[in-house]
């Protein structure tokens, strides 16, 4: 049975594992992980949360890609605050 994650549930389980032995739950992490990853930032909450898995990757980052397109994302938001911010101005 796959896991229909939310956002909020995706963080709760990597948090909890991401410094736990991963062996039993291997498929769940890996599969919160993406979601993070594959998430547009609405908040600067929820940037903060794709930044951490990020970070977790280390240099090498992940071989498919969902680091790089969720760096994107997060550059987007970032910049989106930015025109949100000068418009207001």
């Amino acid at each position: 049975m796959t896991q229909k994650w939310t956002f909020d549930a995706a963080v709760a389980f990597w948090r909890k594992h991401h410094n736990a032995d991963l062996e039993s739950v291997w498929d769940r992490f890996a599969a919160a992980e993406a979601f993070i990853l594959d998430h547009a930032p609405r908040t600067t909450a929820e940037a903060e949360y794709v930044f951490d898995v990020l970070l977790e990757q280390g240099p090498d980052g992940r071989g498919d890609g969902r680091d790089r397109k969720a760096l994107r994302r997060l550059h987007a938001y970032v910049l989106s605050l930015h025109q949100t911010r000068s418009a207001a101005a």
